[in-house]
This record gives structure tokens, sequence and C-alpha cells, in this order.
């Protein structure tokens, strides 16, 4: 039995071994690992501790590079051929539960692992450097490891579980938010009440909460990452952070095994047939008129005008709910407490907060946009249409935008009733920055974008790691000019610089996406 199970990940592995983008992105990995390698040395004159820091940039590195595999690789192990509809076929082929699971999920978390191996003998260049030592080197990777193993088994009880990719995506973002940064929240939390006499110190609630924050602080490999990166370091390669993500690990990929056939028995296109007949049982109620691509995708994918409504009462929910809690907090107080919240940072918590739905529905929607229109190959179709593809693109573009009008509008009512609230999101004379913010970010979407149509899955990891390329290459040529232009034109001399790079890089993005619709409907 463990030898048929095997046959399809041995299948997988060597497949993987054949492909020349395999090895050319794993020497793309030694070679940012050498320039990183090459800078630490280049300022080991300034620096006291030069492999320390160049330890530090590769192990972080390493660190988001595994969390956005979690995302966008490991989640989307099963759903694929879930909405593809090949999990039948598979099973046809003799493969039972488990080698489809070992050869679709435990050989993408190998693939990851070997590639930390593979770094391993020029990390240990750093101890030539000096400021680290071969046991911090050893822990580091033993401590990545173990957190490649929790994440690829989480994400595969997702992929599991959900029947769609974005849902499995969703599910793996919020346990990582609640994994990494709940214990800090509720933290702050805990101690804001208890200043303010709502809560004591030896309460049920309070020690229920700080057991849960330092339970998950010292199973979080940051944690043990700061821990092993600092100053004298002599504890064993093996403590409860290993230890609990390979069980964790392992319990997910059990718990995955055993819902495997009752999450995958169900008609997914039956589901889908009768979603579609709902969608157009109220779509009959409204009519597309001349802007019938735009019509179709606001209803279709943005969720149409109950979804409108939902967000909007959602939005004003929480910004009531933000105010007047703080309000309320404030109020009803100790009479010692000596902070209190004032309106302005009341609002600036808002203003946060809405622009942080903007920035998630934006990348959804950009996720998304054209990813209908190829899974259903029906670009071929839209070609055939008396319109130019930047028109219907152009439309498509204006369906999605409708929904974000409650978000848009909140900032803007934000803003309006109290202009000093940017000053509490940004910080004192950053002011400028919030431009610059929105000038990337829409680099990033046309990115998100491209990689929807060019990538099957996995678009949201490739596109931030493109953008992090893209800025790190970016920076240079940026600090230059500022240090040029800053003392003729002050702040805009980083602004005008960066704005007209990005305009560039959208253009030539908006060329290569419409280069890569037409080959699609050519090859459909």
């Amino acid at each position: 039995m463990l030898r048929g199970s095997l046959i399809f990940a041995s299948f997988a592995l060597k497949k993987d071994i054949r492909l020349k983008r395999t090895h050319i992105f794993r020497f793309a990995c030694i070679g940012i690992v050498f320039l990183i390698l090459f800078s630490s040395w280049l300022t080991s004159s300034r620096i006291s501790s030069p492999g320390l820091d160049f330890f530090t940039k590769i192990v972080w590195l390493n660190f988001w590079l595994v969390t956005l595999a979690g995302i966008g690789f490991f989640s989307t192990a099963i759903t694929e051929e879930k909405e593809e509809n090949t999990l039948p076929l598979l099973q046809l082929a003799g493969l039972n539960t488990l080698a489809l699971l070992l050869g679709k999920s435990t050989v993408r978390a190998l693939r990851v692992i070997l590639l930390l191996l593979g770094q391993l003998p020029f990390l240990m260049l750093a101890i030539a450097l000096g400021g680290i030592t071969p046991l911090q080197i050893y822990a580091t990777i033993i401590a990545m490891i173990a957190y490649v193993i929790l994440i690829a088994n989480f994400s595969l009880l997702c992929s599991v579980y959900a029947n769609r990719s974005g849902i499995a995506i969703s599910l793996v973002v919020a346990a990582l938010f609640i994994f990494f940064i709940s214990p800090y929240i509720l933290t702050k939390i805990s101690v804001d009440l208890q200043s303010r006499g709502y809560l004591g110190t030896n309460d049920l609630i309070t020690l229920s909460l700080k057991s849960y924050c330092d339970l998950l602080i010292e199973f979080s490999v940051i944690e043990r990452i700061r821990t092993i990166l600092s100053t004298g370091y002599s504890e064993s390669v093996i403590n409860a952070q290993v230890v609990s993500n390979c069980l964790i690990g392992i319990f997910c990929f059990l718990t995955a095994w055993i819902l495997f056939a009752r999450c995958t028995e169900n008609n997914p296109t039956a589901k889908k047939s009768r979603r579609s007949l709902n969608r157009k049982g109220k779509m009959r109620k409204t009519r597309p008129g001349r802007l019938a691509i735009a019509w179709k995708d606001f209803h279709l994918m943005a969720g149409g005008t109950k979804v409108l409504w939902i967000k909007s009462l959602f939005y004003l929910s929480v910004i009531l709910l933000l105010v007047g809690g703080g309000i309320f907090l404030d109020r009803y107080s100790h009479t010692t407490f000596i902070f209190r919240y004032s309106w302005k940072e009341l609002m600036g918590a808002s203003l946060f907060f809405l622009i942080s739905g903007f920035v998630i529905e934006c990348t959804i929607y950009s996720s998304r946009i054209f990813r209908e229109e190829r899974t259903q190959k029906i670009l071929p179709l839209l070609t055939l249409l008396p319109h130019s593809l930047v028109r219907l693109a152009y439309e498509k573009i204006w369906g999605c935008s409708i929904t974000i009008i409650p978000v848009f509008v909140g900032i803007c009512l934000i803003v309006l009733l109290e202009p000093d609230s940017f000053s509490i999101f940004l910080g004192s004379g950053l002011d400028s920055l919030l431009i610059l913010f929105f000038i990337q970010f829409a680099v990033f979407l046309h990115l998100l974008t491209y990689f929807s149509i060019l990538v099957r899955w996995g678009a949201l990891a490739f596109a931030i790691g493109a953008f992090v390329l893209l800025e790190s290459c970016a920076t240079p040529f940026l600090h230059i000019t500022f240090l040029l232009f800053d003392t003729a034109i002050g702040d805009a001399g980083i602004l005008f610089p960066a704005f007209y790079f990005s305009l560039m890089i959208c253009f030539v993005l908006q060329i290569l996406i419409a280069k890569r619709l037409h080959q699609i409907a050519a090859e459909d």
C-alpha cells in the first residue's frame, strides 16, 4: 500500500528534477544569496557583525518566501484539481487518497525544504564574516523546516476543505493573522482594559488571554528566529517551536487525509450550475445596456447591488464601533486613568481600517478580473465582439470599481470631517509618503493582474515577490535622484522620479497584459 502511495510522489519529484525552470529558480536563489553576501561584505567596515547582518537578511527573506508559498503555492494543491474537475480522473487512474496528498502537497514541501538545505553551504560563509556561530545557523534551518511542515500541511487541509482556491487562500491568510499578529493585539487590548479598570490582573479572562498569547508566541517561528539571532545563543536546536510545528503539521495532514473523501464527494459541477441559474434569475431584474461587460462583472464577479449595500453597512458599522467604542471607554473608564482617546485618533484608526479595506478589495478584484474568462475559455468569444480589447478591459475595471464606492466614500468623509487624521495614520511630517504609497500600489495591482493571467495559481505570491524584487532594483536609482534633486525641490525629489518610473512600469505591464490576453485567446 505504501509503495503504491509513493509512486505519484516519486513521479512528481522526477518531473520536478527534469524541469529547467526549477533549476533556474534554485540558481537564482543562490545568486540572491551571493548578492546579499556581497552587499554585507561592502558594508563590513561600518557594521560590527557583518556575518550576523548577512545571515539575518537571508533568514527573513526565507521566512517571507515560505509564508508566500503557503498562501499561493501550498494552498492550491487540491483546489486546482477541484476547479478543473480532474480529481475523478486521478482517482480512476488508481491513485488513493494518500498518494494524492503526498504527490500534490508533500512534494511541494520537499521542494522548499531542499531549497533551504541548498543554501546551507553558502550560509556557512557568514561565519567567516563574524557575528554568527554554526549553532545559530543549524538552529535557524531546523526552525524554518519545522515552519515549512506546519504551513504546508495546514494549507493542504484548507485546500482539501475549500472548493475554490480563493477560499483556501483566505483561510490560510486568516490563520496566519491569528497565529502571528493576534497575540500582540490581544495583549495590548488586555493591558488597555486593565489600566482602565475593566479587567483585573488575576481575572480569569486576563489569565486566559495571557496563556493563549504566551502559547502562540512560544510556537511562533518569528520569536524563535529572534531568540536564535540574539547575542550569546547557546540553546538546543530542538525546542517547543520545532516540536509543536511538526506535530501540528502532521495532525493537519492526517485530518486532511480523513476529510478528503467527505470534502470531495460533492459534485461541484451541479453546484456551479445551480449557482449560475440563481444568478441568471437575479440578473433578469436589470438590463446591461451599452456597457454589457461592466454590467456582467458588477453582478457576477463583484456581487451586484446586494453586496454593495452589505459593504456599505459593514464599513459604517465598523466606523461607528471604533469611534463609539473609544468614546464609551473614555467616558466610563477608571478616574485614575491618564491616557484618553482623542477624536482625531479615533478617526485616524477608522481611516486606517478603510484604507486596509480599500487595499484588500483592489487586490481581490485585480487577481480575478480576467480569471473567469480564462477558466471558462470565453476570451476568443470576447475578441469577436465589435469592440477593442482595451475597451473590454476598461469596462471590466469599471464594473469592479463600482463596488469600491462605499470604502472610497468612507475615506472621503473621514478626511472631510477630520483632515488631521492623516497625521495619525502616517505620522507627523510623512504626508508625502501617502502619494508614494498609492503610486507603488498601482504598480502592484498591474503586476497582480499580469500574473493572474500568466500563472494558474499563486498569482498573489508571484506578484508580491516580483514587486519586492522590482523595488529592490529601483531603490538605488531613486536614492541617486533624491540626492541630486533634494536641495532643489525637497520631497518632490523622490516623488517625481518614483511617479515617472511607476508610470513607465505600468505602461509596460499594460502592454504585456494585452499581449498575454491575445495569446490566450489564440490558444483557446
